[in-house]
């Protein structure tokens, strides 16, 4: 339940209120997130809090609390040496404090207390003052966040001691929503709690307990049964985000900055986040948190996801069934679910369902028959979009669903390669970009692995080169006659663009550095090898490239394209985990919704100019697994012959060859541990063709 629902004082005293049952009771059964720091706490407070903090456990909420124990002016004397704290006689001091606890604590509130040790539902550390400061740590300030990003915090003379009515004590919450002054106020809250908790304040000494010291407590949880229910049925009666997806009930700190923006901004816009850093995890919880608001105001919802690729869609419907949704695969012949797909929205109109969700790949979401049915629908309607980038296109905007008014937009590429008009269509549907977590910052962050870049300058052959002027020459003389209005040049442009892509990506010069390099890696396992989509005398490049690879250096290879079903797939992905298959040959296939985290080598012998596909690459491949620190990518670039350029001028055939690999380069060297190597290995080339400033 929303914290939102709630009408709380703005200012609560105990000489009219009672703290427990007017503020912490109420927020606590609504909460997910309890942070505080106070003076004081006691077994009393405890258990006057009883039912709100079993509520609390129950619905999966995590409590952290940095709380200081009753120090005398003699107690704090007494804990230093030299006029500084030891840490050797706090850690006494704390340990004594935890026993009086114990010792005071009813049976009942020892068990219960144990079992939310026990459960990780509360975690605590004990603050000390330290240098200027001295006595009991003052801080009197806590911050309460539900599922949906909102927050109530409160500041005062509050201290977690109970009995409520014995102490004038007074204190002032702050709701989120009601004014930017309480936002902000709350924001100094969360931050200074932040601090507090990494032990990044000064003058607070930090201490966490010992398994020896809540020992006593855990025992006595493990000598009773649980005061509190945490597990759910076999199918719970509304969606939840699984516990393995948690840490101390909540996502990674940049998914939730996400879902609370997403919340913030009436629910639409777009998440870029970085391949591997779990979009789809962060949007099925920002689904399931919008489906409980939804819920709670006794209304229903229509979710609909959208993906470019049927094993997508798979992919999506399995996560979606851990979540607890049931979802409708909507795509293949229109009769295998349009009439369960009606079905469901019927039980959602009638209210015997409250929410249905609608799994969808793009091509049958802009078909006729599923624009019906979704139009025949006119309640609350939640449209995701997956890899996003792809509904840019005139076709794919123009199917959008208007009538959803939730939309969340997923996509590690935002800006769609040469489509301005395309990048801005995909921002007026589904709104502005309200997290950006891109590979540099998840890179930081720890949750995609470091990489090593290393370029592999090869040239074209003679051959090759005279046809890569030739087609750059028709390209050039093309581009003006295309741009016209009502030109029917665009169409051949781009079949030559195509085929001069092609070229680069076949050099002949490829195949032998290729074989060289992996006889140089040795002892070749989770290798990727991308390769181009051309052909040469009738034979697919990717199958003379398998051959070599199987028959020159004997590796266990196999492809992995469109033409492999999705089993055998499946497959071929679990040899591959397993060593069974050292090398995996692919063309586009491993470019969206296939996790091989496993891959620690990828060679690129073929790469299109488009960023979507080579940042895709690289994010797949830099994904964490196991044992995995590190990944290392062989990038094969196309350039000129330094040799021949010595006694003549760069041509502009030879600069927009190496222009058009650059993008590329700068990208993959820029974030590389060894990005200074990476980059002067090209430096030269850049010289010698005045491109320098790319």
């Amino acid at each position: 339940m929303s914290l939102e629902t709630l009408k709380l004082p703005f200012y609560v005293t105990t000489s009219e209120h009672d703290p427990v049952a007017d503020f912490f009771d109420p927020v606590l059964e609504r909460a997910q997130q309890y942070d505080i720091a106070v003076g004081y706490f006691s077994s009393a407070w405890l258990r006057d809090a009883a039912h709100g903090m079993a509520t609390f456990a129950v619905n999966g909420g995590k409590a952290r609390w940095v709380i200081s124990p009753e120090i005398s002016v003699e107690d704090f004397k007494s804990l230093q040496v030299d006029g500084q704290l030891s840490d050797e006689r706090v850690q006494v001091f704390i340990s004594q404090s935890y026993e009086d606890l114990y010792d005071h604590l009813t049976q009942h509130t020892r068990e219960a207390l144990g079992w939310l040790l026990l459960d990780g539902v509360l975690t605590f550390k004990v603050g000390i003052p330290k240098n200027r400061l001295s006595g009991i740590m003052h801080a009197k300030q806590g911050i309460f966040t539900d599922e949906f990003g909102s927050r109530v915090g409160f500041q005062g003379s509050y201290n977690l001691t109970g009995g409520a009515g014995t102490n004038w004590e007074a204190f002032s919450v702050f709701c989120d929503w009601t004014s930017s002054e309480s936002l902000e106020r709350n924001n100094r809250i969360a931050a200074s709690f932040d601090r507090m908790w990494r032990g990044l304040d000064p003058n607070l000494a930090l201490f966490e307990p010992s398994s020896a010291d809540l020992e006593r407590f855990v025992s006595a949880a493990r000598d009773s049964s649980r005061h509190y229910e945490l597990f759910p049925p076999e199918k719970p009666s509304s969606p939840r985000v699984p516990e393995h997806f948690l840490t101390d009930g909540r996502l990674r700190g940049y998914q939730e900055e996400g879902i609370r923006k997403w919340f913030k901004n009436n629910g639409r816009g777009i998440l870029h986040m970085a391949t591997g850093t779990g979009k789809t995890v962060t949007a099925l919880t920002a689904v399931t948190r919008l489906n409980d608001f939804v819920a709670q105001k006794n209304g229903q919802l229509c979710i609909v996801v959208t993906v470019p690729y049927q094993h997508l869609a798979e992919q999506w419907a399995r996560e979606a069934e851990e979540f607890g949704f049931e979802p409708v695969l909507c795509y293949g012949g229109v009769n295998r679910w349009m009439e369960e797909c009606q079905r469901r929205l019927n039980e959602l109109r009638s209210k015997v369902k409250q929410h249905v969700m609608l799994i969808a790949v793009n091509a049958s979401m802009a078909d006729e028959p599923f624009q019906s049915v979704l139009g025949s629908f006119d309640g609350n309607v939640l449209f995701v979009g997956d890899e996003a980038h792809n509904l840019g296109a005139p076709s794919n905007l123009q199917a959008l669903p208007e009538g959803a008014a939730f939309r969340l937009g997923l996509t590690a590429t935002p800006d769609r390669y040469g489509d301005e008009e395309g990048t801005d269509g995909l921002k007026r549907y589904f709104g502005e970009i309200v997290l950006d977590y891109g590979l540099d910052k998840a890179i930081s962050g720890g949750h995609l692995c470091r990489y090593l870049y290393y370029p592999i300058l090869v040239h074209l052959d003679e051959d090759e080169q005279d046809e890569y002027a030739e087609l750059s020459t028709r390209i050039g003389r093309l581009f003006g006659q295309a741009a016209k209005p009502d030109s029917d040049k665009g169409e051949q442009l781009n079949r030559l663009l195509i085929k001069r892509a092609r070229l680069v990506g076949k050099a002949r010069n490829k195949l032998p550095e290729l074989i060289k390099l992996l006889k140089q890696q040795g002892d070749v396992s989770h290798t990727l090898i991308y390769c181009g989509d051309s052909k040469e005398n009738g034979q697919r490049y990717i199958d003379t490239a398998l051959a070599r690879v199987g028959s020159e250096l004997g590796l266990r290879a196999s492809p992995f394209t469109s033409e492999e079903n999705n089993d055998e797939r499946s497959r071929l992905l679990k040899q591959f985990a397993a060593g069974g298959i050292q090398a995996l040959l692919a063309i586009r296939c491993l470019d969206e919704g296939v996790d091989v985290p496993m891959t620690r080598t990828a060679y690129i012998l073929a790469s299109s100019a488009n960023p979507k596909e080579f940042v895709q690459r690289r994010g797949r491949v830099l994904r964490r697994s196991e044992g995995k620190t590190r990944a290392y990518i062989y990038d094969f670039i196309v350039v000129p012959d330094l040799e021949k350029l010595s006694n003549q001028a760069p041509s502009n055939v030879e600069r927009s060859l190496m222009k058009r690999e650059l993008a590329r380069f700068n990208e993959f060297a820029t974030l590389a541990e060894n990005h200074g190597e990476a980059l002067s290995a090209i430096t030269e080339i850049k010289k010698s063709l005045n491109l320098l400033d790319h």
